[in-house]
């Protein structure tokens, strides 16, 4: 399949790139919606992986314009072409939920800049092509790639902060990105609609980082961060398609073995 991938240098998108055949699209930052779709008309591709956004929140409350552009516009755009479309969302979606969760895709309630727009988006891309899926990814964690930018991660503070605070009431999930890259040729055949999309956690996020401590014996001092928003999400509708995680646990072990981290 000819299938054309925005953001392929960033975070989720090179790894992406790395598990399946695509075409990488150029950068989409200064494009309007004729430079979009002239990019569609050129590249003919059967199938849209749109990873490429302003994901930073203190970024998109900054400058809540290039935030609009990134993560609204651009995808809206590319949702007109017609072309069959997989969207990158967030689980921040579920930032302002009053119940402690796990959150169904349909409980949203955005609470900053950054999850009102995409929202927005997820809402403008299926008006316009409801054959479109939009992909409500947890925070994701890997090591590494040579070559390319790796953003700061859970696993990565883990591994090379000295102290670091996670909220011992917060509920959310981290997701290996490998296995979302892995999941995400098998999203292009989901029928159209908002999902989320990775793992699921029985476990606080100071809960999650106490496990990785003892897992890999590591020297880090650990404190609670205070409340924080449950980002807690109910991945039923994408197992119900076949699209089944490891839960947070397992996907670590999973990158421990990967990467050989396991020094004992």
């Amino acid at each position: 399949m000819n299938i054309l991938l925005t953001g392929a240098r960033g975070f989720v998108g090179a790894r992406i790139a790395a598990a399946m055949p695509v075409i990488a699209a150029p950068s989409l930052r200064n494009m309007t919606e004729d430079g979009v779709k002239r990019l569609v008309d050129e590249t003919e591709p059967e199938a849209i992986i749109h990873t490429a956004a302003i994901s930073d929140i203190p970024t998109c409350e900054k400058d809540p314009d290039a935030s609009y552009f990134a993560n609204v516009l651009l995808p809206v755009w590319l949702a007109k072409t017609g072309v069959k479309a997989v969207l990158f969302s967030t689980d921040q979606v579920y930032g302002g939920c009053k119940s402690e969760g796990p959150y169904a895709e349909n409980e949203t309630a955005p609470a900053n800049t950054y999850a009102r727009h995409k929202l927005e988006m997820e809402k403008r891309v299926l008006e316009i092509n409801p054959h479109a899926v939009l992909l409500r990814a947890t925070w994701m964690y890997d090591m590494p790639l040579y070559g390319t930018a790796n953003r700061g991660n859970f696993l990565v503070h883990m591994l090379l902060k000295q102290e670091a605070a996670f909220s011992a009431a917060q509920h959310r999930a981290v997701t290996y990105a490998r296995e979302v890259a892995q999941w995400t040729q098998r999203a292009l055949s989901l029928p159209g609609g908002s999902y989320n999309f990775g793992s699921e956690n029985s476990l606080t996020m100071l809960e999650t980082a106490h496990w990785l401590k003892e897992r890999l014996y590591l020297p880090i001092t650990l404190r609670d961060a205070g409340p924080r928003p449950h980002l807690w999400m109910n991945c039923g509708k994408a197992k119900s398609q076949g699209i089944q995680f490891r839960h947070t646990a397992d996907g670590l072990e999973q990158c421990i073995r990967d990467y050989d981290l396991d020094l004992r």
